[in-house]
């Protein structure tokens, strides 16, 4: 009788195990890769899109010794290719910098890439734009430098762009301490006064958060500010022009606000992130550990409006921090570069694509 219990019990199991990995599969998306950088590996690096192609600046790697990086390549996801495009002309490689895409005073949208920290603790403000069209020597594209970021010299920024307009904010320098300003990139403006502070918000103080933008809004989650993990969640709206809903905190406290320990493995700084089909992404860095685990974030479901977080197929990539993330209008994220420390073989060169509606599958080859 023992024995036949045991045997049911052991069957049921079974059938729930496989039954629990079935519905999971068809829920959590599916990872596919890696493609190699064929250049050093490297952490920090920034990343903007330009037609579905995306660029990949700077960074820090290791090269018999610690490397700081001015290079650009442009990675096509189309033919899963890899070009080497000019570097930026700035006096000192950096990692940590801040990038974004958006339309210049031309009318044809341009990269944007600048600030960081280098070598022997150098904080950088200096800026530069992009242009994917130009040439410089041998190699395909042109930069030329642009108003530095006003303010002392500052690393860790977030970047991105709502509705063809740059924004960058956030980071911490190196005499100041961790800031909280938001800037605002005109390229039609005078030199010396394009950037224009972005008026009537008071976000959360971060280093190396990451931000996601989903219809026309940008949410900034994650970071590191005095100490501690910043657990808070944060939307910006520049359709707004003042008021609470410009700049709107979501939640103060993940664990606390959406009422579950769950939700505490959501905290993390130098995470990847990335929007696919109206919802964000958030992707590897580091809390405790290096991190491997997904999240998917639902905007306004849920309780209160705060939208649903639910933790996804994990990254098949080895756990890491400092990665990229970005997406494509082929509604594809991508996740690479990376790093888990500042020694020899501790950078990472791969990129992973991820599919969201693909079930999973978890080939031996990987």
């Amino acid at each position: 009788m023992r024995r036949t219990i045991s045997s049911v019990m052991l069957a049921l199991c079974v059938a729930f195990t496989f039954y629990n990995c079935e519905y999971q599969n068809d829920l959590v998306g599916n990872w596919r890769g890696p493609s190699e950088m064929p250049s050093n590996g490297r952490g920090g690096a920034s990343c903007f899109v330009i037609d579905d192609k995306a660029y990949f600046v700077g960074g820090r790697g290791y090269i018999k010794s610690e490397a700081y990086f001015l290079d650009t390549w442009q990675f096509d996801p189309e033919t899963n290719s890899w070009k080497q495009y000019a570097s930026v002309p700035a006096e000192k490689g950096r990692y940590y910098g801040v990038g974004f895409a958006a339309d210049g005073a031309d009318g044809k949208t341009k990269g944007y890439y600048g600030t960081g920290y280098g070598k022997n603790a150098e904080c950088f403000r200096d800026f530069y734009e992009f242009d994917p069209e130009g040439t410089t020597g041998d190699l395909p594209g042109a930069w030329t430098i642009t108003d530095s970021v006003p303010g002392d010299a500052i690393y860790g920024m977030v970047g991105f762009s709502i509705n063809g307009v740059g924004y960058i904010g956030a980071g911490q320098t190196k005499n100041l301490g961790y800031a909280n300003t938001y800037y605002r990139y005109d390229p039609n403006a005078a030199a010396g006064e394009r950037w224009k502070i972005v008026e009537h918000i008071n976000p959360a103080k971060r280093y190396c958060g990451s931000v996601f933008v989903i219809d026309n809004r940008a949410y900034i989650v994650g970071g590191y500010s005095n100490g501690s993990p910043v657990k808070d969640l944060e939307r910006f709206d520049p359709s707004v022009e003042k008021g609470e809903y410009r700049w709107y905190k979501i939640t103060q406290d993940f664990a606390e606000d959406y009422r579950s320990r769950d939700y505490n493995k959501v905290y993390r700084q130098q995470a990847a992130a990335f929007t696919i089909n109206g919802r964000g992404y958030l992707c590897c860095g580091l809390y405790g550990s290096y991190k491997s685990d997904v999240w998917e974030y639902i905007p306004y479901g849920g309780r209160d409006n705060m939208g649903v977080w639910t933790e996804v197929c994990s990254f098949e990539g080895a756990a890491r921090y400092a990665c990229v993330g970005f997406s494509t209008s082929k509604g594809v994220g991508y996740v690479g570069t990376g790093m888990v420390g500042t020694g020899q073989n501790q950078f990472y060169d791969d990129i992973w694509e991820f599919h969201p509606d693909e079930d999973y599958e978890k080939r031996q080859d990987r």
